[in-house]
């Protein structure tokens, strides 16, 4: 039957298959997309207690010219991803980005030290502390 015209009821239904065919594969990759949710620290945060679901992501952003040092109270509560530097809004900043891997409550601590502090003689710039209280559920 070549060169004859396709009924309209099959046309309609090989739409119609197509579609769904097209719907479930959707489904399918969207499905297998991993959804992260992520929360942000940052100086502004000092003292604060931040609530954050475990499997999230939480970026602890500081002024990258200061050498951080980075503690946790429960090593296992948080995972390390990357730690990365870019400019924000004009200024130079460390991002650590760290996954929640745990339920309950740890205090995270950055100690930032000016590097003038280790020449001779040492600089007056103080150090910087920020501790940051995380509620994990």
């Amino acid at each position: 039957m070549t060169g004859q015209p396709v009924p309209a009821a099959a046309d309609a239904r090989t739409r119609r298959r197509s579609r769904l065919g097209a719907a479930l594969l959707v489904t399918v990759v969207i499905g297998c997309v991993r959804v992260q949710s992520g929360y942000g620290l940052g100086p502004e945060n000092d003292g604060a207690t931040k609530n954050v679901q475990v499997g999230s992501e939480i970026r602890l952003v500081l002024p990258e010219e200061l050498e951080w040092a980075i503690e946790a109270s429960d090593t296992k509560a948080l995972s390390l991803k990357t730690v990365t530097v870019g400019s924000i809004g004009g200024s130079s900043m460390r991002v650590w980005s760290m996954d929640v891997t745990k339920a309950g409550d740890f205090i995270l601590v950055a100690t930032g030290t000016p590097p003038c502090q280790k020449a001779n003689p040492p600089c007056l710039t103080p150090t910087v502390h920020y501790r940051f209280t995380l509620h994990a559920t």
